[in-house]
């Protein structure tokens, strides 16, 4: 009878050591298993960003942009990934940083956007340059009949012609006896750009102190009219400006002498 216990006590016993050993292989395995699992992969594609505050109207530059990654799920549809997607067009509402780039915030061709200060004045971290001048966006009022018949559209490049008639009286305490009332007419602009347009209301590029003398043109009664130059056409127009004396000598125009009474 004693010898039945022992043997039922040593077959307890080697099953204790048995389901040890094995709970002990199933411990090992699993967490040989768990530091062999490779993670999950979250797939990501990269998304063409703001890599700092770009305001409206702005010429994008390489520094305006970066490229970040983005989860797959997570990207805009129409998310642009390319930095040269982007560089050179302009923006037509502000764009935060780290906000991505969407073809919707561009300039539509079909509705033009003009921009104060040119892409050709600023550095490539889009800054402008230290020699550009102080550039302004003026509007001025030109009928058709003075704007090659109403023909011009933004992105076209003019010259600009002022004609007054000069009274010296007006403008002189005691004018020169040799300086008469004449029409006078120059060309006081060249090569200036058609930055948009409504009906006849032109908005035009020029810098700070010529949009002061160009302001004082019009409201002293004179004419303006554009005459349109050819594509590249940089050339100097070298006009001095014209008078009577100037059209007399120039054309031989007949004049009405009177003639003495019988």
């Amino acid at each position: 009878m004693q010898d039945g216990s022992k043997r039922r006590a040593r077959l307890i016993l080697i099953l204790g050591v048995v389901l040890a050993v094995a709970a002990a292989g199933g411990t090992f395995i699993y967490a040989s298993g768990a530091q062999t699992a490779q993670p999950t992969v979250i797939p990501t594609t990269g998304v063409l960003v703001a890599a700092r505050e770009i305001p409206a109207k702005t010429a994008l530059t390489a520094a305006d942009v970066r490229v970040q990654e983005y989860n797959l799920d997570a990207k805009p549809v129409t998310a642009l990934a390319k930095p040269e997607d982007a560089v050179g067009k302009i923006t037509t509402v502000p764009i935060s940083i780290g906000e991505p780039i969407l073809p919707s915030k561009f300039n539509d061709p079909k509705n033009p956007v003009f921009l104060v200060i040119p892409a050709t004045a600023l550095d490539a971290n889009g800054n402008i340059k230290s020699d550009t001048p102080n550039y302004r966006a003026m509007s001025i009022t030109v009928a058709d009949s003075a704007a090659v018949g109403g023909i011009l559209a933004p992105g076209d490049v003019v010259d600009l012609i002022f004609t007054m008639n000069l009274d010296p009286a007006r403008f002189f305490q005691n004018p020169p006896t040799s300086l008469t009332p004449d029409f006078s007419a120059k060309i006081i602009l060249e090569r200036v750009p058609i930055l948009a347009r409504l009906a006849s209301v032109y908005t035009i590029r020029t810098d700070a102190i010529t949009a002061e003398r160009i302001a004082y043109l019009q409201a002293s009664g004179g004419q303006l009219a554009f005459i349109l130059r050819a594509p590249k056409d940089e050339r100097a127009s070298g006009t001095v400006g014209t008078t009577f004396e100037d059209m007399f000598r120039q054309f031989n125009l007949a004049l009405n002498t009177k003639l003495p009474t019988p």
